[in-house]
């Protein structure tokens, strides 16, 4: 049991940017936005499907123009201009059009956006807007052009309806029940409903779908480390199915904790099996070298004389228990057991098992 609350416990904290979602704006942000009114609708911009598979890139946002052009020389008093915070960086992110002048949805798309809203706090929100709209301009051809400032509008739409839905919210989780889980599911559903009804499937996917496929697949991690009815046995394999099984987006962020979690398996099977210590340390310098698998064989050998010395420790004290004696003597003949068999930083260790044990 303290071995699932200890896992319950890694997962909440891994969780924790989902829980915080709201605070993808700054607060600064969540201010301009909540004050200010868009300028457009919230109309959300599909590109043509025929074009869909024609990712020929003819221009980007970071493309090298002559610098004696006029157009580069208003970009450069444009970027002269930006609030001391930006001062000195390079612009993040970017915009990459096809062949035939239409944009190409990317989270490079976003992390401009982002870039220029970093400021809100410095400058209000139209001086913000009306500097990423020049560089848009200044940047890209039609229809890109026009389809990137819908682009925009829709995704400061998008991130003042966040500040709504937070202020909403409120107690409104509570009917998803008491279970983290559950209301942790219940507010990225809410999220990435937003993220599709601002932006559509298309953009939503390109700027914020490896997230979404990184948080759903931590909430089904914390589904199968908080179930208690599981031994550590088929908690490992539903573990390392889980990651096999993952979304490939998602897949190279999992490859270290998935030869640990594989490899984890691959050694409780072995146990399981009556395989002795040797199997077991080749299986574990086949994945980890053999240093890593030495130090692990001298952890294992560790826990096996803990465990037996608390064994041990636990069959005398019952002992002690079956003696009737009364609660100052009884003290006093545990403590003396304790230091016969413990060094003293264990046992402080062995009285929080004792207490944890109710003994």
């Amino acid at each position: 049991m303290r071995v699932v609350l200890l896992l319950i416990f890694i997962v909440l904290a891994a969780l924790g940017g989902l829980s915080l979602w709201f605070t993808q704006s700054t607060p600064e942000l969540m201010v301009s936005l909540s004050s200010s009114n868009s300028s457009s609708d919230s109309s959300t911009f599909n590109t043509d499907d025929s074009l869909s598979n024609d990712r020929e890139k003819v221009i980007t946002y970071q493309e090298n123009q002559d610098e004696s052009t006029p157009a580069l020389r208003h970009e450069q008093e444009i970027l002269m201009s930006l609030p001391r915070s930006l001062r000195g960086t390079d612009v993040n992110g970017g915009f990459e059009v096809d062949s035939n002048g239409h944009l190409i949805l990317s989270k490079s798309n976003k992390d401009f956006f982002e870039y220029f809203l970093s400021t809100l706090g410095e400058e209000n929100l139209e001086q913000v807007m009306d500097r990423m709209i020049s560089l848009i301009e200044l940047k890209l051809p039609s229809p890109a052009k026009e389809e990137t400032i819908q682009l925009l509008h829709n995704y400061v739409d998008l991130k003042r309806a966040l500040v709504n839905l937070e202020q909403e919210v409120g107690e409104g989780l509570a009917q998803y029940g008491d279970s983290p889980l559950a209301q942790h599911k219940a507010r990225l559903e809410m999220l990435s409903g937003l993220r599709n009804q601002y932006l559509g499937n298309e953009a939503a996917t390109a700027f914020f779908g490896e997230s979404e496929d990184f948080d759903r697949y931590m909430l089904d991690k914390m589904a199968v480390t908080s179930n208690a009815t599981l031994s550590d046995q088929e908690r490992s394999q539903a573990l390392v199915s889980l990651m096999e099984n993952a979304p490939e987006s998602i897949k190279p962020r999992l490859e270290d904790e998935y030869k640990m979690q594989k490899l984890n398996l691959d050694v409780e099977n072995l146990r399981a099996s009556g395989a002795d210590s040797e199997a077991i340390y080749q299986a574990r310098s086949q994945v980890l070298g053999e240093d890593a698998a030495q130090r692990l064989a001298q952890v294992d050998q560790a826990q096996a004389e803990w465990t037996n010395k608390y064994q041990d420790y636990q069959t005398q004290k019952a002992q002690i228990d079956s003696e009737g004696l009364s609660e100052e003597a009884y003290q006093t003949q545990v403590e003396a057991l304790q230091t016969r068999l413990f060094e003293e930083n264990e046992i402080r260790r062995v009285q929080a098992l004792d207490r944890i044990k109710g003994s």
